[in-house]
Parts: structure tokens; C-alpha cells; sequence
């Protein structure tokens, strides 16, 4: 006799509750299998309770996802979601309003389609708490820039973030935004004009404002380096970037500022304990 649609929802929930008890799912699987939400709606876990907060329906198929925090302690989360066929992908943030607290509804960041075959999505918070996101438009190699023009305030136009007619290549690494002890931000990718692709630093001077680009080259081998796999500051403020080679991932290159704000380099092979402490 089948099994009625009773006993296989039942079965299912205790075994849903069962893989998630000795740890088998990746943590959304696991917060989904408690509350039976799906894992795009929740939001940070209760103080209390240690469960994840339902705070609605997403816009579509959530893909890509980031989270920032701003000065105040509060997150934002962005989100790649396909809504329809016509617009494609599109990114959507949402806000909590207190530190631990819920995240409000999702808002759409700007309506600009994204390249689905080289998907971007990079975003950080200035030191005043503005946000801003870095992507590539659809059929596009160009890096844009969209910000708010304050905290919470209306987002910008797509604007292109990078060396002057370069590209990002695929298959290099995702943007890297890292924030300074003293708030400003510091930005990594790896672009290609018309020779090999490079490693470029643009680093802010306020909130929101940014400098020119440095060409921190393409690492100490052929092969080149793709995007920073971390980024440090030492104690006297100077940053030190660690990168794997592209085509070699057990093997890995670094660069540091020779002064804070400063110049850069040179490339240290970090083969067999090659680097030095940044």
C-alpha cells in the first residue's frame, strides 16, 4: 500500500531533523530543516533562542550572497536574485536597524542585469556606514561602481571602477574590498587592458571618495597572481596582500606597502617560507 502524504511529510521532518542534529547539512540546510523556512529567508539567529529569524519572501532564486558590516555594528546582506526571464539577475539588499536585530525587506540595489557567465558581486561599507557594491553588467567586462550617496541614502547610477579600458578577466577572483582600522577602504581586482592581466589597489582617502589605481603588477612568476586571497594591516598601518599564482594554487606571492598609503612591493615568492613578515 503507498504511504500517504501524512507519513512521507513526517518521515521526511524527522529525517531532516536527524541530519541536521549530527551536522550534515551546511548551516542554511540546517537552520531550513529546524524551521522549515527556506534557507533565503532567514536572518540572523535569535539572541535568545539560537534560531534563525523568518523576515519574509525573496524577491526570486537567491544565487550569490555577501554581508557587511557598518560602523554602528548593524549588517546589510546583498543578493544576486533572478526574478524573471526579461531583467535576468539583479542584486537586492536588505538592512537590520539595530545590531542583532531582524533584517528589514529586500530593496533592489539598481536595476541593471548582470553577467550570469562572469557573476560579481563585491560590497562593503565606507566609514560613515554608505554602502557600496561592485559588479559587471550584462554582456559587459567592465567593473561598475554603484554607492549610496549616504547612509541609507538613494543608491547611484553604475559607474566604471577601474584602470581606463581594462577589463576584469574571467576565472582571476572576485573584488576584494578591506577596510583600514581607520574606516577607509582599500580595493583589489585583477584587470587586463591590452597586455597580461594585473593586479590593481585603488584606496580611499575619505568616505566614498577614492584615488588613482596603482599597478601592483603581475606577481613575481609569468603566470600572474589573481585577487587577494587575504589582506592584512600591521600595527604601523601598512597593508600586505597574500595571492595565489592562477594557474598553481599551492603556490602564493605577496606584496606589502613599504609605508602606509605608500608605494608598493616588490613581490616576494612565498615557496617554500619565501615570504617575510609584511
Amino acid at each position: 500500500m503507498p504511504k500517504s502524504p501524512r507519513r512521507f511529510t513526517a518521515a521526511a521532518t524527522v529525517c531532516a531533523a536527524l541530519i541536521s542534529a549530527v551536522g550534515l547539512l551546511a548551516p542554511t540546510a540546517q537552520a531550513q530543516a529546524r524551521t522549515g523556512a527556506p534557507a533565503s529567508v532567514l536572518a540572523a539567529p535569535d539572541a535568545e533562542t539560537g534560531l534563525p529569524r523568518d523576515t519574509g519572501t525573496p524577491p526570486g532564486t537567491e544565487g550569490q550572497s555577501t554581508t557587511v558590516t557598518r560602523p554602528d555594528g548593524t549588517q546589510a546582506r546583498f543578493a544576486v536574485f533572478s526574478t524573471d526571464y526579461a531583467t535576468g539577475q539583479t542584486i537586492w539588499y536588505r538592512t537590520q536597524s539595530a545590531p542583532g536585530g531582524p533584517f528589514g525587506a529586500w530593496s533592489q540595489v539598481n536595476g541593471m542585469s548582470l553577467n550570469f557567465q562572469n557573476l560579481v558581486l563585491t560590497a562593503a561599507a565606507d566609514a560613515d556606514g554608505a554602502l557600496e557594491v561592485f559588479t559587471i553588467g550584462y554582456q559587459s567586462s567592465v567593473l561598475v561602481r554603484i554607492h549610496q550617496a549616504g547612509p541609507d541614502g538613494p543608491w547611484s547610477a553604475p559607474e566604471p571602477f577601474g584602470p581606463a579600458g581594462a577589463g576584469v578577466p574571467r576565472f582571476f577572483g572576485p573584488p576584494v574590498a578591506f577596510q583600514r582600522a581607520d574606516g577607509t577602504l582599500a580595493f583589489f581586482e585583477v584587470y587586463q587592458g591590452s597586455g597580461s592581466p594585473r593586479l590593481y589597489v585603488n584606496e580611499q582617502s575619505a568616505p566614498g571618495v577614492w584615488g588613482s589605481w596603482n599597478d601592483l603588477g603581475s606577481g613575481p612568476l609569468p603566470a600572474g597572481v589573481a585577487t587577494p586571497s587575504s589582506v592584512t594591516q600591521s600595527a604601523d598601518g601598512r597593508l600586505t596582500v597574500l595571492a595565489h599564482m592562477w594557474n598553481a594554487t599551492s603556490w602564493t606571492a605577496q606584496i606589502s606597502e613599504q609605508a602606509p598609503g605608500g608605494p608598493w612591493g616588490p613581490w616576494q615568492d612565498c615557496r617554500n617560507g619565501g615570504c617575510a613578515a609584511g
